[in-house]
């Protein structure tokens, strides 16, 4: 009975072998087919806003809400970027070389899918201005159709791209003014060396050119060339270095009005700040110092303290500006130091606050407090916010 029971477990175990062993084997698995995918975002929202640096190769798509990053867009060194108003596509104008850094140059406005984030198609232009961290070489129109890019090759001009038919239009020459702020359907504003505006008219395919007269003295108090325009309004403010407001109102083929400019620092109960040497203000500063809400019409500008000329200072607060009553409404002390500001424009905006390290804090306009963050990128940078 032992030796019986000893061969009956030795059979079993047989049995029970693999294949090597001499027993059945189970069926091999049947990989699955592998199929290509892309991934597609939600329906844009509100509160979705580009960061980037002009010097990476990276703009990095944010949720304002969450912090999170949606995904990214590849850019060009020295690039510009935008979405269109309905935000079904993201423009790209930049300028690249065949071999890397040399070869031939080829400047265009890249256009990328909203959804996908894949390239759509590319519209090649006769030039634009490498600048670096200049925001308003690049703008497009209210209703989306045109888009303006600044060049200057040799002399400076405004490029007028009809993105719907993928055309570009002859260049409108504007001799000594620079930058391209979009105002209305089809208009364009550029700021002069002389103090005055040019603003450009391309209704009827046909452009005119308006200059203003002189209003601000560009050697002793010059104006950001990153302040703000509201392309539906054709609502401008033009901040100065020392903080000194010029609200202009243009449209297309109306030229344009500016008001008597005001003081952000007797907004807030200080005296007009001096721009002679040695005279400590509270003064705008930064990369993008300045946002404007145009449904609320809030300006929010990074101030610090300093010295005339010290333009560049990170900001050590941020006020918020009533441009009815020149009022500044509220203060907000920074924990750290912010390079740019930018504004969501829908009924709960929400502002978006660089570090110069990188760092984005995401607040509530509405109380000012932090709602997110998103982390690190690297050098300081700028925050695009339709």
């Amino acid at each position: 009975m032992k030796k019986a029971k000893c061969l009956a477990i030795v059979l079993s175990l047989f049995s029970a072998a693999p294949a090597w062993a001499g027993g059945s084997a189970s069926p091999a698995p049947v990989p699955e087919v592998e199929e290509s995918d892309v991934a597609v975002l939600p329906p844009a929202g509100a509160h979705w806003m580009f960061a980037y640096f002009s010097f990476r190769n990276l703009a990095q798509l944010i949720d304002g809400d969450t912090g999170k990053q949606l995904g990214g867009v590849h850019i060009a060194q020295l690039s510009n970027i935008a979405f269109s108003p309905d935000k079904k596509h993201i423009y790209v104008a930049e300028t690249i070389w065949s071999k890397g850094n040399r070869g031939t140059r080829q400047d265009m406005i890249t256009v990328y899918d909203g959804r996908t984030l894949k390239l759509d198609h590319e519209i090649p232009l006769p030039g634009r201005l490498l600048a670096g961290d200049r925001l308003n070489t690049f703008s497009i129109s209210a209703d989306g159709r045109y888009a303006y890019v600044y060049d200057m090759a040799p002399a400076s001009s405004v490029i007028v791209v009809d993105l719907e038919k993928r055309k570009v239009l002859p260049p409108v020459e504007i001799p000594g003014c620079a930058l391209a702020f979009a105002a209305g359907n089809t208009g364009v504003v550029s700021v002069c060396g002389d103090g005055s505006l040019a603003v450009i008219s391309h209704a009827g395919g046909k452009a005119e050119v308006t200059q203003t007269a002189p209003f601000f003295d560009a050697g002793e108090d010059p104006v950001y060339d990153n302040s703000v325009f509201d392309a539906k309004s054709g609502k401008g403010y033009l901040l100065s270095y020392s903080g000194r407001v010029y609200e202009v109102t243009a449209g297309s083929g109306s030229g344009a009005q500016i008001a008597q400019p005001w003081s952000l620092q007797e907004g807030a109960h200080m005296p007009r700040a001096e721009t002679k040497p040695l005279v400590v203000n509270w003064l705008p500063g930064g990369q993008q110092p300045v946002a404007y809400d145009a449904a609320t019409g809030r300006l929010y500008v990074l101030m610090h303290k300093g010295e005339f000329w010290s333009y560049k200072e990170a900001g050590e607060e941020l006020w918020e500006v009533d441009v009815a009553t020149h009022k500044v409404l509220r203060r907000a002390a920074l924990d750290k130091p912010a390079m740019s500001v930018a504004v969501s424009q829908d009924k709960e905006p929400l502002l978006f606050l660089a570090e110069p390290g990188g760092a984005i804090h995401i607040w509530d306009a509405a109380t000012l407090s932090e709602k997110a963050s998103a982390a690190s990128m690297g050098p300081s940078h700028f925050v695009v916010a339709p």
